[in-house]
């Protein structure tokens, strides 16, 4: 499944800076839940999938978090 997302506002940094204390794997997931999208701008996880996310490796979700925003939709 291909992510996509639209940019990310300045509030919208600062609310994943604050959230995602944990670490870096935490920050992904977080950035994932709050914009990642289906090519149709439908959002992909909801907040009960970050358990399920955090199973996945730091790369995999940093390639995910990563592919979100090359694929931006306006």
């Amino acid at each position: 499944m291909k992510h996509y997302s639209k940019p990310l506002s300045l509030y919208e940094i600062d609310l994943l800076h604050y959230k995602s204390v944990g670490s870096d794997k935490e920050y992904f997931v977080d950035a994932l839940i709050l914009k990642a999208l289906d090519k149709n701008g439908t959002n992909l996880y909801k907040k009960e999938d970050k358990e399920n996310l955090l199973k996945y490796s730091k790369s995999d979700l940093e390639l995910m978090y990563f592919e979100m925003f090359e694929n931006e939709l306006s």
